[in-house]
């Protein structure tokens, strides 16, 4: 019985197939997809804003805003009903410098809201 409850708790998790939240944003009569990044992908997002662990605190101060910004628009924006990213991590310092309240502003937003796990929102609230 518990190999069998074993196994079927797998097929539950690491055996059913990923369902990725996705929205579609528009900027400037354009359509822009935004993606929901897989554990991975938001690891090296949080990890390209120079957010750094001190033993087993996080040191938040460390972390700079505007960066992970930038990484998530480019690690999370899409062609629309592709797998192609429309920026490059060399975009990253002309979307740095672009206006606070731009389309990087618009689609940060989207993206970090998609990047907050169900858990992580039941915990704040």
């Amino acid at each position: 019985m518990s190999n069998e409850l074993k196994q079927s708790l797998r097929e539950a998790t690491v055996g059913a197939e990923s369902e990725f939240r996705r929205e579609i944003v528009e900027y400037d009569g354009q359509e822009f997809e935004i993606k929901e990044p897989s554990v991975a992908l938001r690891g090296k997002i949080i990890s390209k804003s120079g957010l750094k662990i001190k033993g087993a605190d996080v040191d938040e101060d460390s972390m700079d805003l505007s960066f992970s910004q930038v990484y998530s628009v480019i690690y999370c924006t899409y062609v629309p009903g592709t797998d192609e990213r429309v920026f490059e991590e060399s975009d990253a310092p002309i979307l740095a410098n672009k206006p606070a309240g731009s389309f990087v502003d618009k689609f940060s937003s989207v993206a970090m809201r998609l990047m907050q796990s169900d858990a992580e929102e039941e915990a704040k609230n």
